[in-house]
């Protein structure tokens, strides 16, 4: 479909669904280059807008105010924020029908969240919510040279989603330049049939996981296909999500199909976070949110390093206040060289969860083994397995390329990145089934995810 007819065909989709996406989107692109000042009124302003419905129409809202004596009225700058208390993933699931406000505008229904943890959450959207999303997606899909309509490919989706591909799906998505490609079942037969549809189709530009990208490349390499040639039919970006995206798979992924790589950061429960401008920096939608970040531990506000506590500023029928991502990061001011006036996130830590802890007490980054795969030729997937305090299972799945020592080497390697004598084994499997969600888990730690939950860092 021609990318014109595909844009107003999207639109009118938009609007038959209720969703003002594309006026919002209008707005972003002007609001972007507003000054701080300009910006920081507009954020107030909505979110004064949104404690006052938050306190008319929901009845968790109203009690939590009224025990911690705020009034909607004394919300007069961003740091009165701050009066409420924090709001935990375990509140959000247990509390969620008195967190609703069902009579906000169309379609206020129910969805959950992907559930990379296997601990999938359940609230509720809306189109208000769902347009302002929508919106934020093509700005930033924009800033990288990609308008909608334009042909894009989503390079993943979810067991849901894939089991609604029906004739009438296939369809619309032809109609507006969508197109969809399991990124949940790649082998060498799957991926040959995938190259050769994106040949014939030539997306513009791609959308996936991280790490079925760099499955991509790995496999690819070794079929010997070509997937410079998506460039050279059309490709120009890969973007990514969902995962935490490392130096060196950004590199690998520039590399194999031969164009940039930029990252996007969301929580379905929370919104789009951030997205990576053609500079590399990945700005906020600061319209739309209000981020603080805090020690995990003492719960205190911070000014660099913590864990990010997100406001949506522009989701009344589900109001999300204070809310705890459990994401470690990195926000900042400082002015990017696009010109535009939006602060930026970078994702310092990914999920606290995702974590090996040591005997000693140490912390240490899951996504860092990504650099241990990477060196030792032949690991097409790897993961990271932590049962007990002091012992580590790394499970590696690998082909003809991997040395006779190889397992030294990983254990070696993984040593050097603890620093202590944790208890390091390694075993060689077929293959590293995806979690329930359909997500490749590359760590998977018990200890820290039940020292998280008990704050016992």
């Amino acid at each position: 479909m021609l990318p014109i007819i595909a844009r107003n065909l999207f639109h009118l989709q938009e609007l038959a669904l209720g969703r003002s996406s594309f006026r919002i989107l209008d707005e972003l692109l002007a609001s972007e280059r507003w000054s701080p000042e300009r910006l920081r009124q507009l954020r107030l302003e909505r979110l004064q807008t949104m404690v006052r419905s938050a306190y008319e129409h929901t009845l968790y809202w109203r009690k939590v105010m009224d025990a911690h004596g705020i009034r909607p009225e004394e919300i007069r700058s961003l740091d009165d924020l701050r009066r409420f208390p924090l709001l935990e993933k375990n509140t959000l699931r247990h509390r969620r029908e008195e967190m609703v406000w069902r009579e906000e505008g169309k379609r206020v229904q129910m969805v959950r969240t992907s559930g990379s943890t296997n601990e999938a959450l359940e609230f509720y959207t809306s189109s208000t919510r769902e347009a302002h999303i929508n919106a934020a997606r093509m700005r930033g899909h924009e800033w990288v040279g990609v308008r909608r309509g334009e042909k894009e490919l989503y390079y993943w989706g979810s067991p849901v989603e894939l089991s609604k591909q029906d004739r009438i799906k296939r369809i619309r998505d032809w109609l507006i330049n969508d197109g969809l490609t399991n990124g949940f079942e790649v082998n060498p037969e799957r991926l040959k049939k995938n190259y050769a549809d994106w040949l014939a189709w030539g997306p513009r530009c791609i959308f996936g996981y991280p790490s079925t990208f760099v499955l991509t490349v790995t496999m690819a390499d070794s079929l010997g296909l070509d997937l410079k040639e998506l460039h050279r039919r059309g490709l120009t970006v890969i973007i990514t999500t969902s995962e935490m995206l490392s130096d060196v798979d950004r590199q690998l992924i520039a590399d194999g199909f031969g164009v940039p790589v930029r990252d996007s950061y969301g929580l379905r429960e929370a919104g789009l976070i951030g997205h990576e401008c053609e500079h590399g920096t990945m700005h906020c939608m600061d319209e739309q949110l209000i981020l603080e970040t805090i020690d995990p531990e003492t719960l205190q506000p911070t000014d660099g390093e913590g864990e990010l506590v997100v406001t949506n500023i522009v989701g009344p029928a589900f109001p999300i206040i204070r809310y705890r991502t459990g994401d470690i990061v990195t926000l900042s001011q400082q002015p990017c060289a696009c010109g535009r006036n939006l602060s930026s996130v970078r994702i310092s830590g990914g999920r606290a969860v995702e974590f090996v802890v040591t005997k000693a007490g140490k912390w240490v980054v899951g996504y860092s083994f990504i650099y241990i795969a990477r060196s030792v030729p032949g690991i097409v997937k790897f993961q990271v397995v932590q049962e007990k305090l002091g012992e580590i299972l790394i499970r590696l799945a690998v082909d003809d390329r991997f040395p006779a020592d190889g397992i030294e080497l990983v254990k070696k390697k993984a040593a050097q990145r603890l620093g202590g004598d944790d208890k390091i084994q390694v075993e060689i499997v077929a293959d590293i089934a995806p979690a329930r969600s359909g997500k490749y888990r590359p760590v998977i730690s018990k200890v820290a995810e039940e020292l998280y939950g008990k704050r016992e860092f």
